[in-house]
C-alpha cells in the first residue's frame, strides 16, 4: 500500500486547526541528526581599532541581541563587524557565516565559508553550502570537490551522496550518479530510489525512472516528493499511481486548501529537474527534518540553502514564512507567503497563512476581509469560513461565528470524523447564546469522532456541572478529561466542580487545591474553591478566596455575585450563583 511520510503545512491556529492539524514524519532516518549549533564562546580581545563610531563590545552585544529576538541580518551586521576586530576568531567566524546564509547574504557567507572550510575540520555545513554555490553556478567539478570534504556520518551520510550524484548529473556521468546512489543506501530506500527516478528521467529512461519512483512511494517520501512523483506519474500515463498518491494525501490533509491547489489543472509537470534542483530537493527534505524536530534556526539555515539552489520554490517559502510566524516577524512572514504564486498547489495555504497573520499582528479587521475574499473561492470555501467563525468567536460576536461555522458545513455530511472540530467549535458558541439544546447535539457529535479528547469532555462535564443537570455524567467526563490531562489547571477546576455539584464537598476542596496551585490568580476557580471551602466549614479561608476573586475579575456579573457571598455567605448548595462566563476550555 501507498504511504506518505510529510513535512508540516502550517494551518490556521484554532479550534479548527485540531481538525486540520496534520502529524509528520520525515523520510530521512540515516545517521545521527548532527544538528547546527550557533557557538556562544566568548569574543576573544581585539588588537585591531574599531570603525568610528562602533566598539567590539557594543558590536557584539548587539548581534548576540539581535540573534535573540530573530533579526538575522541584522547579527550578522555586527558580529562580522566584530570580525573586523579580531580576524582570526574562528567561533566568530562560524557564527557570523551561519548567520549570513539564514538571513540570505549569500555572497558574505561565501567568504566566510571558502575561509572555514581551509583552516578547519569538522564545518560540514561551510563545505555543502560552497558545493551548493558551485551547483547553483553549474561549476559542477567544484560542487562534487567540495562535497568529498563531508564525512561519512551525521548530515554528510544524507548530503554528501545526494550533492556528488548530481553534480556528477551535471557533467553528464549519469550512471557513475546512479551507482553512487545505490552503493549508499538499501534497496529499498526512498529517498535515494526517488533521486535515481529523478536523473533516470532527466536521461530520459522514462521506464526506469517509473521503477524508482514506484518504489520509492511504496516505501513512504516527504509530502514534496510524493507531490513531484505524481506528477511524474501523471506526465507519464499513470494515473492510477497518481490517483493513489492523491487519495493517500487527502486523508492526510482532508480539510486543507493545498488539497483543492493539488487538483489544479494548470499546475506544472516534472520534467527535466537541473542539478541544482535536484539538490535544492534533496537539502529541503533535510530541512523540513530539522523544521519537524523545532531546530527552526537550523531549518533556516538550510532553507537558504535551498533557495539558493531552487529560488521560485514554494515549499520552501511556505516554510521560511511558518518560521518567520514562529518567530513574530509577521512582515517577513507575508513576503514570503506573497511569493507564491496562483498557479501553484500552495497558493490557496498561503493566501489563508496571511490572514492568520493579521490575526497574529492584531489586525483583525484586514484578516476578515480577506477571509471574506477567500470564503468566496471554491478552493478556500470551507477553511476560510472555519476560520471567520474562529474570528468571530474570539470576538465574542457568537451569532456571526454561529452562520460562519453553518456556512462551512452547508452541504457537507456532518457525521464526518474529519468535521469535529469546526462541529465542536459551533457548539461552543451556541452554549454562549443560551441555545443548549443544539450546543449539546454539536459537543456530542463531536465526541462521537474524538472520545478521548479532554477539551471536549471537560467543556460538557463542565456546562453540565454548571446548569445543574446531567450530574452524574458531568461527574463521569470531568474525571475521564482529569485523567488525560492531570496537570490542567483549568479541567481540575472542572473535575472539582463536577463533585461539588453533586455534593462530595470534602474531595472536591482536594482537586480545586490543585487547580488554583496552577493557575492561583483565576478568579473563576478561585470562587469555585471559596465555594467549597464554605460548604466544609473553612469559612474565614472562603471569603479569603472570594475576597482574591474579586479583585482578580473584570466580570461585572462574577464580582457582584461574589461581593454578595462575602456579605452574607451561601445560604444552600441549591443558591450557588452560577457563572455561565466560566472560563471553559
Amino acid at each position: 500500500s501507498f504511504t506518505v511520510k510529510h513535512a508540516r503545512l502550517l494551518i490556521a491556529v484554532s479550534v479548527v486547526a485540531a481538525a486540520l492539524g496534520i502529524a509528520s514524519v520525515c523520510a530521512w532516518s540515516q545517521g545521527s541528526s548532527k544538528e547546527i549549533k550557533i557557538s556562544s564562546a566568548p569574543v576573544v580581545a581585539a588588537s585591531l581599532a574599531a570603525p568610528e563610531g562602533m566598539t567590539l563590545s557594543g558590536s557584539y552585544l548587539a548581534g548576540r541581541f539581535a540573534q535573540r529576538q530573530q533579526d538575522w541580518d541584522a547579527a550578522q551586521k555586527y558580529i562580522n563587524t566584530v570580525i573586523g576586530f579580531d580576524s582570526d576568531n574562528q567561533n566568530l567566524e562560524q557564527r557570523a557565516f551561519l548567520l549570513s546564509l539564514g538571513a540570505g547574504q549569500y555572497s558574505r557567507a561565501k567568504r566566510l565559508a571558502e575561509k572555514i572550510v581551509k583552516i578547519s575540520d569538522g564545518n560540514d555545513l561551510a563545505a555543502i553550502y560552497l558545493s551548493c554555490d558551485a551547483m547553483s553556478r553549474g561549476d559542477y567539478n567544484a560542487a562534487i570537490d567540495f562535497a568529498s570534504k563531508l564525512p561519512a556520518d551525521g548530515f554528510g551520510q544524507y548530503s554528501k551522496p545526494l550533492l556528488t550524484a548530481w553534480g556528477y548529473v551535471g557533467l553528464g556521468r549519469h550512471e557513475e550518479a546512479v551507482a553512487l546512489l545505490k552503493a549508499s543506501a538499501s534497496a529499498g530506500d526512498p529517498t535515494y530510489n526517488f533521486h535515481m527516478g529523478l536523473i533516470e528521467e532527466v536521461r530520459g529512461n522514462t521506464k526506469t525512472a517509473l521503477s524508482y519512483f514506484e518504489t520509492a512511494v511504496h516505501n513512504g517520501l516527504t509530502l514534496h516528493a510524493a507531490v513531484l512523483s505524481a506528477q511524474f506519474f501523471e506526465q507519464n500515463d499513470r494515473k492510477d499511481l497518481s490517483d493513489k498518491i492523491y487519495a493517500k494525501l487527502g486523508g492526510a490533509y482532508p480539510l486543507n486548501p493545498f488539497m483543492a491547489g493539488l487538483k489544479k489543472k494548470d499546475m506544472p509537470q516534472l520534467s527535466g529537474v537541473t542539478p541544482s534542483e535536484g539538490a535544492g530537493i534533496a537539502l529541503f527534505d533535510l530541512a523540513s527534518l530539522l523544521y519537524e524536530r523545532r531546530s527552526y534556526d537550523s531549518a533556516q539555515v538550510y532553507g537558504s540553502l535551498v533557495r539558493m539552489l531552487m529560488p521560485k520554490s514554494d515549499f520552501v517559502m511556505m516554510m521560511m514564512g511558518d518560521i518567520a510566524v514562529l518567530n513574530q516577524k509577521y512582515e517577513q512572514a507575508i513576503e514570503s507567503y506573497n511569493a507564491i504564486e496562483s498557479a501553484s498547489p500552495l497558493f490557496w495555504m498561503a493566501r489563508m497563512r496571511v490572514a492568520e497573520v493579521y490575526q497574529s499582528q492584531n489586525t483583525p479587521d484586514r484578516a476578515e476581509d480577506l477571509l471574506k475574499e477567500l470564503s468566496s473561492a471554491s478552493e478556500t470555501r470551507l477553511p476560510a469560513f472555519a476560520a471567520l467563525g474562529d474570528l468571530y468567536r474570539h470576538q465574542e460576536r457568537y451569532a456571526e461565528a454561529i452562520e460562519a461555522y453553518d456556512n462551512a458545513l452547508y452541504s457537507l455530511d456532518e457525521s464526518k470524523p474529519e468535521y469535529w472540530g469546526i462541529i465542536y467549535a459551533r457548539g461552543m458558541s451556541r452554549e454562549k447564546v443560551n441555545d443548549w439544546d443544539r450546543a449539546e447535539k454539536d459537543l456530542m457529535v463531536a465526541l462521537s469522532s474524538q472520545p478521548d479528547n479532554a477539551m471536549i469532555l471537560n467543556f460538557i462535564g463542565y456546562s453540565w456541572a454548571e446548569k445543574g443537570i446531567n450530574l452524574d455524567r458531568a461527574l463521569e467526563f470531568t474525571r475521564r478529561a482529569a485523567e488525560l490531562k492531570p496537570e490542567d489547571g483549568f479541567i481540575l477546576d472542572s473535575y472539582g466542580w463536577a463533585l461539588y455539584r453533586n455534593g462530595s464537598y470534602a474531595e472536591a476542596v482536594k482537586v480545586m487545591e490543585r487547580a488554583v496551585a496552577q493557575l492561583p490568580d483565576e478568579a473563576v476557580m478561585l470562587d469555585h474553591l471559596g465555594d467549597a471551602y464554605w460548604q466544609i466549614g473553612r469559612k474565614n479561608e472562603a471569603r479569603f478566596k472570594w475576597n482574591h476573586a474579586k479583585d482578580n475579575t473584570e466580570d461585572v456579573n462574577l464580582k457582584a455575585a461574589v461581593q454578595k457571598k462575602i456579605k452574607n455567605g451561601l445560604e444552600t448548595p441549591a443558591t450557588l450563583a452560577s457563572h455561565q462566563d466560566s472560563v471553559i476550555q
